[in-house]
């Protein structure tokens, strides 16, 4: 991998990682690499990220979520020091980051793809909003504890009509985030699939699904009271009464940067779900 420019992305609720951006931009000019140093907002594009040949992400997996809507885009990988609870995402401990970035300098590691999910809201037929997701999109019910009636259809047969709290369209990747909470399974984050899960159904499908990376999912809202639909946590957009969420495929893919095998996902996946403090 040629590397000429590296972009360090801080978490800036999280001082430490700041900090440890400071530290590391210091390194790479000693090294002579190219660098520059901004913090992950919340649907902020990056700064310069088309200058960049490799996203350095310091925080945890939300960085690394924040990070992707600059990088899956312009094709640029990510390489993810943890600094916070889970880091399913990530691939180095900060205490590791020297040893680390010296074998990436040396052009060691390997390049991952994973499949995203395309995410569009429609009302009366005209698009809304539109985004694409690296770990899931989330259909909810609002401030009020009332369930919702999701009228759902695969690839355009109709399914099922949920009754729940809610419905999560989750990658492979996002399988070990909120659609694990609700009792989906855990995939392989690089296979190419990805997962129908219903929030507290209520006499309705019970059990989770997993589709064909080229189904398409349609969802048309019933509900009394405005939901919500989140993309990676992001808000996306208020559910009205009779709008649809369109969920496929997206034409993007998130890109990372290993240094690791990919069977260290099995060996420490059970560690990784005892969250610690942080993001």
């Amino acid at each position: 991998m040629d590397l000429h420019t590296i972009g360090l992305i801080y978490n800036p609720h999280v001082e430490a990682s700041r900090i440890l951006g400071e530290e590391i931009q210091a390194w790479l000019m000693a090294h002579g690499m190219g660098s520059w140093l901004c913090a992950g907002q919340e649907n902020v594009p990056i700064y310069d990220h088309e200058r960049a040949d490799l996203f350095i992400t310091l925080g945890g997996d939300g960085t690394i979520l924040r990070a992707m809507q600059s990088a899956a885009p312009s094709g640029v990988p990510v390489f993810g020091i943890n600094l916070g609870r889970v880091g399913f995402l990530t691939e180095l401990s900060p205490e590791a980051w020297e040893e680390g970035l010296t074998r990436v300098l040396a052009g060691q590691g390997w390049i991952e793809t994973r499949m995203m999910l395309r995410v569009t809201l429609l009302r009366e037929a005209v698009t809304i909003a539109q985004e694409d997701a690296l770990n899931d999109a989330v259909i909810s019910r609002g401030a009020l504890a009332r369930t919702m009636r999701l009228e759902t259809h695969v690839d355009g047969a109709f399914l099922t009509r949920y009754v729940a709290d809610g419905l999560i369209l989750a990658t492979a990747t996002g399988s070990t985030a909120y659609a694990y909470a609700s009792g989906g399974p855990i995939l392989p984050p690089w296979i190419a699939n990805f997962l129908l899960t219903p929030a507290a159904p209520h006499l309705s499908l019970e059990r989770p699904l997993v589709l064909d990376a080229d189904a398409v999912v349609t969802v048309k809202v019933d509900t009394g009271m405005p939901g919500m639909l989140t993309v990676d946590g992001r808000m996306e957009g208020e559910l009205l009464h009779d709008d649809v969420v369109r969920v496929g495929r997206s034409p993007l893919k998130a890109t990372f940067l290993r240094l690791r095998s990919r069977n260290d996902f099995y060996r420490t996946l059970v560690e990784r779900l005892s969250p610690r403090h942080g993001e």
